[in-house]
């Protein structure tokens, strides 16, 4: 009879292996081009508008549909990856991404900048959620939450560099050199990469492919030994995607509705702050060069937070009540933030508290990523994932245009500050919500809830 083993369960009890630590920093790295994706235009555009000859305000059409390119792939694309394989659709999409954004430099009307920029966002959207998926599925329970927040403060790395290059290149070779950096770094990165991240050891299972699975399960695990003859089992293998509907079904509906909305909320709020922060700290007396520091800092904030979080998740259970830590700092720190700059503004805790509002705002979006990593099993976890990331970046559209409607209409800096806290206190009260969900899920169906039998992530999820 055929020796069974269980992935999860070897992962799990190993160490954390080299190979393991090689997928983390590739990933991180990977989702870097997602942070440059989002911010490479805003630095474009005024040298872009001067080169076209028109406002700066028709770019909002060419960030739109960079937008719904997103949405389009994390729709589309992203559940592909359950079919196909993890690698190839992060590998496609980097690669897409990264071709499309170069030609952007080529480009000579808004219109062929926006048809550019909507597959750079069908690339993007396509290959982001799947690094989160790959990540997940190599991570120890142990570890799942830190490493899902470490991949997705990558995006924040990403939009750090591309502003510090372009305070360097824009004012010499202009918006479109720009853009055609912000390509050329991902497809560099992707190219060394290329040959060093492996297919996912829980889809090779799923596939059939034990030998793949083994030689993996080696150089993870390797005072062990690991036949290629061997019956190798992800812990969901009972699990059959279907389309949407699995989503929905099994007791997760209300996880999934959860999920979907912190995340929407959370990247409202943060498409808010790298949207509008430097506007409304100048509108409020706040220098120029202090507003643009104070936003980087807010920036910094959120990689700090992300990876805390994400620790905090991991050692103090439950993980979705610690998600609700971020918000609360962030409450504090717009309060003291709206009497600083309605008694006068000063410089240095203007950034000091934007770096806390970083922190908890940005860094709960990726803490709740990483919660929402951990919710779906392995046969849906990227349709998971890409639906989540979709229904987020709607959030994403809506936060930059309640942003200008309310700047148009003359609200003040401290009023504009206190109506982007509804949405920082809902992801909060939206995490509360879950645990409590999670509690009576698993007092009605004790022996049954999730999967079964339940896998240690199911156990780390709802405790």
């Amino acid at each position: 009879m055929a020796t069974v083993v269980r992935i999860t369960e070897v992962i799990d009890r190993a160490r954390l292996s080299g190979l393991q630590n090689r997928i983390f920093a590739i990933c991180c790295l990977l989702t870097f081009a997602d942070g440059v994706n989002s911010l490479s235009i805003g630095y474009a555009i005024p040298s872009l508008a001067g080169k076209f000859g028109t406002s700066a305000a028709v770019f909002s059409i060419v960030v739109m549909v960079t937008l719904i390119g997103q949405i389009v792939a994390e729709f589309v694309l992203v559940p592909l990856a359950d079919v196909v394989g993890r690698r190839r659709v992060m590998r496609y999409g980097i690669l897409l991404y990264s071709v499309v954004t170069m030609l952007c430099l080529f480009a000579t009307s808004v219109p062929e900048l926006a048809v550019l920029r909507f597959f750079s966002g069908l690339g993007i959207g396509a290959a982001v959620p799947t690094c989160a998926a790959l990540g997940a599925e190599f991570s120890p329970t142990r570890l799942k939450a830190t490493i899902q927040t470490i991949l997705s403060v990558g995006a924040a790395g990403g939009g750090m560099v591309i502003g510090f290059i372009a305070s360097v290149l824009v004012p010499h070779l202009g918006g479109s050199a720009l853009l055609f950096v912000a390509g050329a770094l991902p497809l560099i990165l992707l190219l060394a990469t290329w040959t060093l991240v492996p297919e996912s050891v829980e889809f090779l299972a799923r596939k059939g492919n034990h030998a793949g699975v083994a030689r993996l399960l080696r150089r993870i695990d390797p005072g062990k030994s690991y036949p290629d003859e061997a019956t190798y089992l992800a812990d969901e293998d009972h699990r059959h995607g279907g389309g949407l509907g699995v989503l929905f079904r099994d007791g997760y509906a209300g996880r999934t509705l959860l999920v979907w909305f912190m995340l929407f909320f959370a990247l409202f709020t943060s498409f808010f702050i790298f949207s509008f922060l430097p506007e409304l700290l100048t509108r409020a007396g706040v220098g120029e060069s202090a507003a643009a520091v104070a936003t980087s800092i807010a920036s910094l904030g959120g990689i700090v937070g992300g990876i805390s979080l994400g620790v905090l998740m991991d050692r103090l259970p439950p993980k979705s009540a610690m998600i609700a830590l971020g918000p609360l700092l962030s409450i504090a720190a717009v309060v003291l933030l709206m009497l600083n700059l309605s008694t006068g503004a000063v410089d240095g805790l203007v950034i000091l508290l934007c770096f806390f509002y970083g922190f908890g705002t940005l860094g709960s979006a990726s803490a709740v990523t990483a919660l929402a990593a951990l919710v779906y099993p392995t046969t849906i976890r990227a349709m998971g994932l890409g639906w989540a990331n979709g229904f987020a970046t709607i959030g994403g559209l809506f936060g930059p245009a309640l942003g200008g409607a309310l700047i148009a209409a003359g609200l003040s800096t401290p009023r504009i500050l206190a109506i982007s806290l509804t949405a920082v206190v809902a992801v909060g009260v939206l995490a509360v919500v879950f645990r409590v969900v999670e509690l009576r899920r698993l007092r009605r169906a004790p022996d049954t809830a999730g999967l079964s039998p339940r896998t240690g992530t199911e156990e780390e999820i709802i405790r």
